[in-house]
Formats: structure tokens, C-alpha cells, sequence
């Protein structure tokens, strides 16, 4: 099951889209079930189709023709209200019936995408939910996700933050995702650029260096993109925009996983307007913790790193160079604002995916690894869910206070005073 891929990938192996996991395809035992959220809010669901007319597409027939993304809004909703549950991937079937893209989706998922393609996978948002009723705004958290997967990966994530009282804005990442389906019934299949022939290493290596950071360059301008079009929609005359009013954009968070971390984090430093930015396991060994922004801004926001445990794990890079990887990391980190954390997990069967739903997906139902993959996403879920709280709305949580003892997690805190 090839889900997200990690970021580290991407700078070791020369590859934008490489992650493989040590087990092969897992025989079905039962189908796995998404958890339930449990905030007090029901989960909503709507798409939308968004044209940023001031970037070129660059990819499409139409050489006029401009950047164009699919966003999904999940939103808080009445409990309990009745309606089908939405699809897990939206476009699935079509996407199971287009030769150009099917072979991509059943690589990405494996032995789970018949059950995606039927519906016996899906998600638990109700589509066109109507709003929860609430005396009070909801904050915005607007995520990206890693290189090579959809946002549609994120969905116990996506949910859980749902129920608890956010909107969440998550970016299909076209041309980079597998396939993005579109309103009007369009398909777009991921983009490859093709090799030039003879390339020596370090070309190539400098070559996907190159790409890559065009990749993390796009996906942030399309997270500030989302949220001028949301400050748009939320403040103008459009009727069908039926979340009017009821975003609070001085409470918005950035929030991406591997490569999306890292278009997450440069976001944040292109525009103050995020008030709390979140990497998860988006670090970048061993070059930088974060990307920097090439006018030098830098971060006003507090800034979460949450990662993985990955020591032990076999490097693509020498102890030299993982030495300097570390001063690195720990300036850029000295250098957040006061609230910053690193953060680093552990725990039994986390991997880089686990921000995700590759581990429960892939478990298929097996005891050991479902039990193994909720618990960390419940870990994981729970940090994110503490610093938004403390970052937005100043309530502290034991979860960051250092020393507490967690035998999960291992917390630092970082930060200058503004």
C-alpha cells in the first residue's frame, strides 16, 4: 500500500513519490472501519471547484488556461442527522473505470481499493449537511496533503477535528495527487515529468532537488490561495456559500503531512494571517527542518513539528551529514515564536503514515494491527487537537507541559518572544 510518502524520500532518493512499506498487499481478513469522531459535532462535507487566476496552469492543453484545484470543506453538523454517508474517495468509481488512472489508484491502495471503488469503505460525513447550529464561529484549519496521496487519506483525522468544532479546507493537490476528480465530471491524472536521458547522479539529484521544491513552492501558494478565497466567500454576497459568517478567519491553522508539511510551514512564513502552522513528520533531512522562505520572512506564528521517531531507521546520508541536518533543525527551531514545540512519537507499529489511514486501511481488520493503528491515531490526533487549542485559544493542555511524562511522546518546547 503505497498512501503518503515521506519527505525524507524525497530528498535521499532523488524520487518525488517513493514509499514503500515492509509488508506486501494484506490478504482481506475483514473490512476496516473508520473510528467514530468523538467531539460533539456531526461531520458535513462539500466540494468545491476554485480557479486561482493569477498562477498558469502549466500542465494543461490550454496554455492560458490557470491553476485549478478541487477543496473539499468538512464541517460541524447536527448529530445524528440522517443522510448516506459520503464516499470515502470522491470519484472513485469513475476513477476505477479510466485506464489512464485506474493503475495509479489501486498502486496508491492496494487490496483496499475494491472496497473504496464499492462503497464499503466510506466516510462518516453526511454531503450537504446542513451547518451545526453554533452562537460561535469555527476556527479553519487548512490541510495539504503529502506527496504523491489525496486528502481523502486524512479522513479519521479530518473528521475527528470536525467533530470537535473545526472547519477543515483539504486541498487535492492536482497534478501531484494520483488522480483529482473534478465537478464537471473531469479526471486529472498526476503529472510525471519525463527524464532527460543521461543524466549523471548528481544531476539527477539536483534535478528532483529542484522539482521538489517546486512542489512544496505550489503547494504553499495554493494553502494561501484557499484561505483568500475562504476570506472572500466568507465576507461577500454569494448565497451559495452556505458557511457565510460562520468561519472565524482570526482563528485559521496551516497544517500539512511530509511534503504537505513543508508547503504548510512555508505557507505560514508567506503570510501572518495563519495564526498556528502544524508539519507532521514534514521535516527534511538532511537539508532543513523547514523550508525558508527566499525573501527571508520568517515564522510569526507558533509552529508545531510533530514527527516520528525515525531513530534507528536506515538513513540515505552519512552521520556527517546528519550532524549538520541536526544543528540545522535545532536553529530553525530556536528561531520560532514563543508556543513552538517539537514534538517526537513512539510507539508501537508508528510509521510515517500513521498520520494518516494507510495503517488502519492496510491492517485490514487483522486485531494486533487495528488495535496498533488507532491508538496512534488517537496519539496523533491528540497533540494536533492540544496545540490548536493552546496556539488559538490559549488553553493550556498537560500534553505540552514539559517534563510531563508520556511514554508515547517526548515534548521540547522552542520559541522567542515577539
Amino acid at each position: 500500500m503505497n498512501l503518503i510518502r515521506p519527505l525524507q524520500t524525497i530528498v535521499i532518493v532523488f524520487a518525488l513519490s517513493l514509499f514503500s512499506t515492509t509488508q506486501g498487499p494484506a490478504l482481506q481478513t475483514d473490512i476496516p472501519q473508520l473510528p467514530s469522531p468523538d467531539g460533539q459535532f456531526g461531520v458535513g462535507r462539500v466540494g468545491y471547484e476554485w480557479i486561482d487566476g493569477s498562477r498558469s496552469d502549466g500542465h494543461a492543453a490550454d496554455p492560458k488556461a490557470h491553476r485549478e484545484l478541487m477543496v473539499y470543506l468538512w464541517y460541524p453538523a447536527p448529530t445524528g442527522k440522517a443522510g448516506k454517508p459520503a464516499e470515502y474517495l470522491v470519484g472513485a468509481k469513475r476513477m476505477d473505470t479510466d485506464a489512464a488512472v485506474a493503475p495509479a489508484m489501486r498502486e496508491e491502495f492496494e487490496g483496499v481499493w475494491p472496497l473504496i471503488v464499492s462503497g464499503k469503505i466510506s466516510s462518516l460525513a453526511i454531503e450537504n449537511a446542513p451547518v451545526a447550529r453554533s452562537q460561535k464561529k469555527f476556527p479553519v484549519v487548512i490541510l495539504a496533503a503529502g506527496t504523491g496521496g489525496t486528502s481523502f487519506e486524512y479522513t479519521s483525522l479530518i473528521e475527528n477535528l470536525v467533530s470537535r468544532g473545526y472547519v477543515v479546507a483539504a486541498i487535492e493537490n492536482t497534478y501531484d495527487a494520483p488522480a483529482v476528480a473534478f465537478l464537471d465530471g473531469r479526471i486529472v491524472p498526476a503529472y510525471h515529468e519525463p527524464e532527460p536521458p543521461n543524466l549523471s547522479p548528481d544531476q539527477r539529484f539536483q534535478r528532483m532537488m529542484k522539482s521538489a521544491g517546486q512542489w512544496i513552492d505550489t503547494g504553499a501558494r495554493d494553502i494561501v490561495f484557499v484561505l483568500n478565497q475562504l476570506t472572500r466567500l466568507d465576507d461577500g454576497n454569494e448565497k451559495t456559500f452556505f458557511l457565510k459568517k460562520k468561519l472565524d478567519l482570526d482563528r485559521v491553522a496551516s497544517m500539512g503531512h511530509s511534503a504537505g508539511g513543508a508547503s504548510a510551514t512555508l505557507a505560514c512564513q508567506m503570510d501572518s494571517r495563519f495564526k498556528a502552522c502544524l508539519s507532521l513528520d514534514g521535516q527534511m533531512p538532511p537539508v532543513a527542518a523547514f523550508p525558508e522562505n527566499p525573501d527571508g520572512r520568517w515564522f510569526t506564528q507558533p509552529v508545531l513539528l510533530l514527527e516520528v521517531d525515525h531513530s534507528g531507521s536506515r538513513m540515505g546520508f552519512n552521520a556527517a551529514q546528519n550532524e549538520v541536518f541536526l544543528k540545522k533543525k535545532e536553529d530553525q527551531l530556536s528561531r520560532c515564536p514563543a508556543g513552538s514545540y517539537d514534538i517526537v512519537l513512539k510507539s508501537p507499529g508508528l510509521v510515517h503514515g500513521s498520520f494518516s489511514d494507510y495503517p488502519l486501511l492496510a491492517a485490514m481488520g487483522r486485531s494486533t494491527e487495528t488495535r496498533d493503528a488507532l491508538h496512534n491515531l488517537s496519539l496523533t490526533a491528540s497533540y494536533i487537537d492540544a496545540f490548536l487549542n493552546q496556539t488559538l485559544y490559549q488553553v493550556k493542555s498537560p500534553l505540552l507541559e514539559i517534563g510531563t511524562d508520556h511514554p508515547d511522546a517526548t515534548v521540547k518546547q522552542y520559541g522567542q518572544s515577539r
